[in-house]
């Protein structure tokens, strides 16, 4: 079986989450051939291209399609809100299509009420007609269920990778201090993180992909950073780096307005980090044993004395969040189709 997977700005994937999860899916299935398209300019191989940015979005559908006819590929997965309405146009002609939301727009306030109202009635489109609409967040899943009763809602937590050890004392080198790693955009609160900091004078280091699309707000955290006495922003991590990385810090922090099962924290929880997280739907469900929630408006972060050890954390994302356990489930979505 071959799989085209559709969505990931890069492979191997920065920091962002939709990226670390195909990441994960590809390397986690054996008996499906994968290939990608990816919307960064990167290396090209066999099985790696670039959707050509001077494309419009039909020009990208027709792209698509015509690379999946090509490759002789059975099943396309697209990934994010706004491949729905290319997903739904390509069943027409193309039936075998999976798509996985990573994150509702709909619920983020970054957006107007217009804009959000047009995002939730794309994501009920979706879930009535796609094929496969997969959620990654349990949240979603079971409010979708509820109301769009009439079709199957398919639920597949996200995976992530488990650090090779349980972080030590030994291996904290800034006890005193807080991480947060994700894309830097409006939906992760970044300027919320570095006013508390500032609030609490507790010291912060955030690592981050910038937004290209949002430079205002990129530039807005980048001064601010620079503005503070306690948070900071250190640039990127490389892939293969994050887990030794979030080690070094007492906590990982993370206060996003909304999510869809956010892989930094996963990967941070399976190190055994405490997580000090915003107190939306999104976090809480993960159920984490050694967490503080804050208020997503006002996120008063607790002081390092306050953190106990996070060690039950790594336990926790091992019986609930494997990589294996997810790829399993993609792979019966896969060979779901008849």
């Amino acid at each position: 079986m071959k799989v085209l997977q559709v969505g990931a700005k890069n492979y191997p994937p920065a920091h962002g989450g939709t990226e670390r999860v195909v990441y994960n899916i590809v390397n986690s299935i054996e008996d499906v051939d994968f290939h990608l398209l990816v919307e960064w300019e990167q290396e090209e191989s066999e099985k790696i291209k670039v959707i050509p940015k001077k494309l419009g979005y039909l020009g990208r559908m027709k792209y698509i399609l015509r690379h999946a006819k090509q490759n002789g590929i059975d099943v396309i997965h697209f990934h994010n809100e706004k491949y729905i309405p290319m997903a739904i146009l390509l069943c027409f002609v193309f039936r075998k299509i999976v798509l996985t939301i990573h994150g509702v727009h709909w619920r983020s306030p970054q957006f107007s009420p217009i804009l959000r109202l047009a995002f939730w009635m794309i994501d009920v489109m979706g879930t009535i007609f796609l094929p496969r609409m997969v959620q990654c967040n349990e949240h979603e899943a079971k409010v979708f269920g509820k109301y769009i009763f009439f079709r199957k809602t398919w639920f597949v937590n996200n995976g992530a990778p488990v650090a090779d050890s349980i972080q030590t004392e030994g291996d904290i080198l800034y006890k005193d201090r807080y991480v947060f790693l994700g894309r830097i955009t409006p939906v992760k609160n970044v300027l919320s993180i570095i006013e508390a900091a500032d609030k609490r004078k507790i010291k912060v280091d955030i690592y981050g992909k910038i937004d290209d699309v949002r430079k205002k707000y990129c530039d807005q955290v980048l001064a601010a950073a620079a503005k503070s006495e306690y948070a900071e922003y250190k640039g990127e991590v490389p892939y293969d780096q994050v887990l030794d990385t979030i080690k070094k810090y007492k906590a990982f922090l993370n206060v996003s307005i909304t999510e869809g099962l956010p892989l930094s924290v996963l990967e941070a929880a399976s190190c055994g980090l405490p997580l000090i997280l915003s107190n939306i739907p999104y976090h809480t469900s993960l159920k984490f044993p050694s967490v503080s929630y804050v208020n997503v408006k006002n996120p008063e972060i607790p002081h390092p004395d306050q953190i106990k050890s996070g060690a039950e954390n790594r336990q926790h994302v091992i019986d609930h969040f494997s990589i294996e356990n997810m790829g399993r489930e993609y792979s019966k979505i896969y060979h779901s189709f008849k």
